[in-house]
């Protein structure tokens, strides 16, 4: 635990070949999640070292460190737990970014770094050892990890209450107001303390259910949400059925989250999502979740978020992507474009949903559920191609990449021919619907067919690719179609109704047309759509996706479906001068086409 130590081991712990592999085929034992989180904790150490020197000459917190050294020569164990609590990895991460610029706050400048002699403070008392110190303030809160919240009435935005530490028990104070915490202490008095359930019988989980600690989500500090009591029974009640599904499905992945997920965070509902759920590899170990409807989307996004905290520590370990990092791949799953480390991320935890649904016991029976894996596995399929062909990775990056593809190739093709087809449906409408949106194509190549297409000039025209713009807004635009798409496989005959309903709001009546079959008529509907709103991206996509699967016009469905954007833009430039299918029958006929992952067996 002391500089020296750190220095010495300037490599802390590598990870066996077998265990990458075993990572790489979408696996991992409890074995080789333990060695993930013997890497972290030593990751934790060498910022907690970074911490200290970045504090010299702004916050005192040489002391919080001798007292980490004492607790830790009593009890290692039991000091390891409270650093490799997962939001002590977030905040390491947030105040040395902080120190770097990486990040702004209002706080002073020694805040985040005074954050140490609360650590000092849980590990003092967990250990038995006394320790006495000022810890932070945050409009009159103070979090000790692992223990619970502090907080003090009539304190100005910033501040400092003295906090102590003797045999255990934790005492703080402000002014004349004094909180006493004894062990097993309730709500109240001043103080809430961090809450724990423990769900399963022969695979136990036990996770914190973290409703305080201010660097609980994904970045920038927040505030405490506390759970009245009925919402923590009911988020225990949940994930007490979330976990024997997993148990029951999914055993080996039981076992391995059971070694690896420490804390449960719930989330509030975001706009424009359903179930949100995210993890960060500073806080390896760590789970957001939102309200999900039912046992079911909790268990995924167990299985989910988990695959996302593997390769996280798998990252700090070895570097599978390189280059810039610029966002600007596309990711089926996602709204906006993606960098490689995330575009991989993304095919790891989207492997692990096919894989939930691929062996859930009703598929064999539910559309839906075929639907489900049907989606989940052609989302992942296209996404490995685009990282193996343009994701910059490197050779160990293509060693796990490929390593995902041999397992996928494994399981069996058994999908029911409907939910492949909507499936498909889906996958076609998000990749053209992220193309219209984010491509720009070059200004030459538009005014070149353009030129070709009023004159009739028929020469061919080298289009090159589209510039790729990131999305500073985080917009989430394709969330109706999908709910269309599982509302024709569970209820088709109340599928007009999704118009009437918050999700299926931006829909048209063309959509409920395309996606009941009838491809010919839809195909005429958006042409008409495009005739009053040539700008509507969204009848632009479906023109696309309903004369790919009409009677007609396949190189329009072609060039709509793989260069959106760029027909458009031409349309545009032409003053529609010519209807949308003509003018995307010419761009197919007088420029050869990126090739793109389309599928064409409709």
């Amino acid at each position: 635990m002391s500089p020296a130590q750190i220095e010495e081991s300037p490599h802390h712990i590598t990870l066996p070949a077998a265990d990458f592999q075993a990572l790489a085929s979408g696996g991992g034992s409890p074995e080789v999640i333990g060695k993930l989180r013997q890497a972290e904790h030593s990751r934790r150490l060498v910022m907690l070292r970074a911490l200290l020197d970045a504090s010299r000459g702004v916050a005192p917190i040489d002391e919080a460190w001798v007292a980490l050294e004492r607790a830790e020569k009593h009890d290692p164990y039991a000091v390891a737990s409270v650093l490799m609590h997962p939001q002590v990895g977030a905040w390491l991460s947030y105040a040395l970014r902080r120190h770097h610029g990486g990040t702004t706050s209002t706080a002073p400048a020694g805040h985040d770094f005074a954050q140490l002699h609360a650590v000092a403070i849980a590990a003092s008392a967990a250990t038995g050892q006394a320790y006495r110190a000022t810890v932070p303030l945050t409009d009159g809160r103070a979090l000790i990890p692992q223990f619970g919240l502090a907080f003090f009435d009539g304190c100005p935005r910033w501040s400092g209450a003295e906090a102590e530490t003797e045999d255990g028990r934790i005492r703080l104070r402000h002014g004349d107001q004094l909180i006493d915490v004894p062990p097993s202490a309730g709500d109240g008095n001043g103080w809430w303390p961090l809450r724990r359930l423990t769900v399963g019988q022969d695979v136990r989980l036990t996770v914190w259910l973290d409703d305080l600690d201010p660097m609980r989500d994904l970045a920038d500090p927040v505030p405490p949400r506390r759970l009245s009591p009925p919402e923590f029974q009911w988020w225990a009640n949940l994930l007490r059925d979330a976990w024997a599904i997993l148990v029951s499905d999914h055993r080996p992945m039981a076992e391995a989250i059971a070694a690896g997920v420490t804390s449960l965070v719930p989330l509030p509902v975001g706009d424009g999502w359903g179930t949100r759920s995210a993890s960060t590899g500073d806080a390896f170990g760590a789970i957001m979740c939102s309200p999900p409807p039912d046992a079911v989307e909790l268990a995924v996004s167990l299985a989910h978020e988990f695959t996302h905290i593997k390769l996280g520590g798998l990252m700090h370990l070895h570097t599978l992507t390189e280059g810039s990092g610029r966002p600007c791949l596309y990711a089926p799953w996602r709204d906006d474009p993606r960098p490689a480390g995330g575009l991989l991320q993304g095919i790891y935890a989207f492997m692990a949903i096919a894989d939930f649904w691929r062996v859930r016991p009703s598929r064999a029976a539910d559309v839906a559920t075929d639907f489900e894996y049907a989606y989940a596995h052609l989302q992942t399929t296209e996404a490995l191609g685009i990282a193996l062909r343009d994701g910059n990775l490197t050779e160990r990056g293509r060693d796990f990449a490929e390593g995902l593809g041999a397992t996928m190739r494994q399981w069996p093709d058994d999908v029911d021919p409907r939910a492949r087809a909507m499936a498909r449906l889906v996958a076609d409408a998000h990749r053209a619907g992220w193309r219209i949106r984010h491509c720009r194509p070059r200004a030459e190549d538009v005014a070149a067919l353009t030129e070709s297409l009023l004159t009739g000039n028929a020469d061919p025209v080298a289009a090159g690719e589209s510039e790729v713009l990131p999305d500073l807004g985080m917009k989430h635009w394709s969330a109706a179609r999908l709910g269309l798409a599982r509302r024709q496989l569970l209820a088709p005959q109340r599928l007009a109704e999704a118009r009437d309903e918050d999700w299926g709001a931006a829909l048209t009546a063309a959509d409920i047309t395309l996606f009941a079959g009838e491809h010919d008529k839809a195909a005429a509907a958006f042409s008409e759509e495009i005739a009053l709103d040539p700008e509507s991206v969204d009848a632009w996509t479906g023109l696309g996706l309903a004369l790919a699967r009409g009677s007609q016009q396949p190189a329009a469905a072609s060039a709509l479906l793989r260069r959106p954007e760029l027909v458009m833009a031409v349309h545009r430039a032409s003053d529609a001068a010519h209807s949308p299918v003509a003018v995307a029958a010419w761009v197919a006929a007088r420029s050869p086409l990126e090739a793109q992952a389309i599928h064409e067996d409709h």
